[in-house]
């Protein structure tokens, strides 16, 4: 620690309007490292993973900074070399013995106790300063095998930067076990940005008209979202804690072969003709998720209704004739897409967030109709037009909005809470999840926190023995129980846990 504080140079590093956009999400995730070899002495030695956990934040110095946020939405990670905000590292041992683990399939009720020391939400530590680096490596019974909670807020890093630091920690730990200067010389004179004027840099000189809902969602005054931007992180963390988002909230993981998902893809695909955009595997699998969740929503409204009395029915309609509220009649689709790829920096090894989310509104009529190959490739345009249209002057437009107005973050967050039925889907296959090695091996599994937020939807990548997606869903709970049932999900995905 003392050889990393060394070398910290007093920054005051000013946050872009994209690290705001999910500032108060936490991106956690749990490494699982299986001890087959039965080295209990020499397994993933904790001094050496210590130390090399120090060299590794040499590389990431704002993960021991300060946030500073002047309530208009502007906030800045101050790094002063007399005051850290040190990263908090804890370790523990535990009597669950690794096989346990695998039998269970790594489902969260076999974990060590005290596993995940945050949660979904962004809140201080016991120090009262928010931490922007929370690592707990639990040793497993007999040393069968270590687990490795990692957690940045989003304010800091988004999947890109969360898994280039555990892979860097990784490799020098392998290095220095293995004593090779070379891996090491070699992981630390790779470059990585941290100046979040690169993408103001990047945008292009044309801009592209964002859609009419997007432009609503982030401008709409709210006075609940304003109050919320105003507020300090440390205080607006104390009241999202609060506001029980995970209340009621069930997540489950699948798995979804990616031969079954091709020959999906295939059967869409005739009915595309015209589609003048790619349609990628993944945008079959968003547009399918999004027709299941749609469909057990209406199963649940159908449900609601059938219980009430006309009284009730008719009080509702009555509220509703009155205040002016319409029934929805679309789903709000929101696909996250990495900016990298759009303003084509991705050779720059960019460390802050650059997840947009891309918005559609889906007719309930479309979604809601029992899903065949047609009628997945109805829903299917929609999400490879969404993503086809995330190209740097419909980026450029979206962060022009953004910056013009930086509290602007908050108001998504009002307008999913005011609309149950939205949906949030984000591709992470892509992200190096199973790329973390200390020396004894990658991970056997990687999975974040049991319960997310409702409405989230996740892929990711399966182990390196398989191309196959894994597919976290998070919902509430009576919607989720209509997900289980669905007979064309469960024809091509088989449930984790």
């Amino acid at each position: 620690m003392d050889e990393f504080i060394s070398t910290v140079k007093n920054q005051e590093i000013p946050l872009h309007p994209l690290d705001t956009q999910a500032a108060f999400m936490n991106v956690p995730y749990h490494f699982f490292y299986a001890n087959d070899a039965g080295t209990a002495a020499s397994y993933m030695p904790s001094e050496t993973m210590r130390m090399a956990f120090y060299q590794a934040l040499q590389k990431f110095p704002l993960l021991a900074g300060h946030l500073r946020s002047d309530g208009t939405g502007k906030t800045t990670v101050v790094v002063d070399r007399a005051q850290l905000n040190m990263p908090e590292y804890l370790e523990s041992t535990s009597d669950v013995d690794f096989a346990t683990l695998r039998e269970a399939k790594f489902h969260h009720s076999a974990w060590p106790r005290g596993l995940s020391t945050t949660k979904a939400i962004t809140t201080a530590g016991a120090s009262g300063h928010i931490k922007l680096l929370n690592v707990h490596v639990v040793r497993l019974h007999a040393n069968s095998g270590v687990v490795v909670f990692v957690n940045v807020p989003h304010y800091v890093v988004d999947g890109a930067g969360f898994f280039t630091f555990v892979e860097l920690w990784g490799t020098l730990c392998r290095a220095t076990r293995t004593n090779d200067p070379a891996l090491r010389q070699e992981a630390v004179a790779r470059p990585l940005c941290f100046d979040r004027g690169l993408i103001g840099r990047s945008l292009p000189d044309k801009r592209t008209p964002l859609d009419t809902e997007t432009v609503r969602v982030y401008t709409e005054s709210s006075l609940i979202a304003d109050w919320l931007a105003w507020l300090s992180p440390v205080m607006r963390g104390r009241v999202l804690s609060r506001a029980k988002f995970s209340s009621n909230v069930v997540s489950h993981t699948f798995r979804v072969s990616r031969d079954a998902l091709a020959e999906l893809r295939a059967r869409v695909c005739a009915h595309l003709d015209e589609l003048d955009v790619n349609v990628d595997d993944t945008h079959v699998l968003a547009a399918l998720v999004s027709k299941m969740v749609a469909q057990a929503h209406a199963k649940c409204r159908e449900q609601h209704e059938q219980s009430r009395s006309m009284f009730a029915a008719l009080a509702s309609w009555l509220v509703g004739l009155v205040s002016g509220s319409e029934t929805k009649s679309s789903q709000s689709l929101n696909l996250l897409a990495d900016v990298r790829h759009g303003l084509d920096i991705v050779e720059h090894n960019y460390m802050g967030n650059g997840l947009i989310p891309h918005n559609a509104q889906c007719p309930l009529e479309l979604l809601e109709t029992p899903t065949t190959a047609k009628s997945l490739a109805d829903a299917t345009s929609i999400v490879s037009r969404v993503y086809a249209g995330a190209d740097a002057p419909r980026v450029a437009s979206f962060i022009d909005m953004i910056s013009a107005e930086p509290s602007c973050f908050t108001r998504p967050m009002v307008y999913f809470a005011r609309n149950p039925t939205s949906l949030v889907i984000t591709n992470e296959t892509g992200f190096k999840l199973y790329a973390a090695d200390f020396g004894d091996g990658l991970p056997e599994w990687v999975c974040t926190i049991p319960s997310f937020v409702a409405n989230f939807i996740g892929f990711l990548p399966s182990p390196p023995s398989s191309t196959d997606i894994i597919v976290n869903i998070t919902l509430k709970q009576p919607v989720m129980q209509h997900v289980l049932k669905n007979e064309f999900w469960r024809d091509l995905a088989t449930i984790v846990y």
